[in-house]
């Protein structure tokens, strides 16, 4: 029964989560490799893998739900304080530019200068 249901919804997630899965991963490989990183944040995932991968449980498995899940809590908190505590230009440089920044003509109008250009080949 649960099959017949998991099917037709994982076909609509799976390409909407995909593609930012992998752009996540790409940013917290750059991130871990990159120099302009502080030391400990960039050690913050190699040591939540280790975890992940170690016998030694913070919360042992009694506890019903939690005991279960901790292992992915620990590496989802190791990445999410890697992307958010990285410095911003260092995340911008590795992923671009943000695309909902606004254009420069958005924010002051006054400033934009309208003008034409053409090329001369001599």
């Amino acid at each position: 029964m649960f099959h017949r249901l998991a099917m037709p919804l994982a076909m609509l997630v799976l390409p909407r989560l995909l593609p930012r899965l992998f752009r996540l991963a790409r940013l917290v490989w750059k991130l871990t490799f990159d120099r302009r990183v502080p030391l400990l944040l960039r050690t913050l995932v190699p040591l939540g893998i280790l975890y992940v991968l170690s016998p030694v449980d913070l919360l042992r498995d009694w506890v019903p739900v939690i005991g279960r899940l901790d292992d992915l809590l620990v590496f989802g908190a190791s990445v999410f304080a890697l992307v958010k505590l990285s410095p911003r230009h260092v995340v911008e440089d590795i992923q671009g530019p943000p695309a909902n920044r606004p254009r420069p003509e958005e924010k002051d109008p006054s400033k934009v200068v309208d003008g034409s250009a053409r090329v001369v080949d001599e």
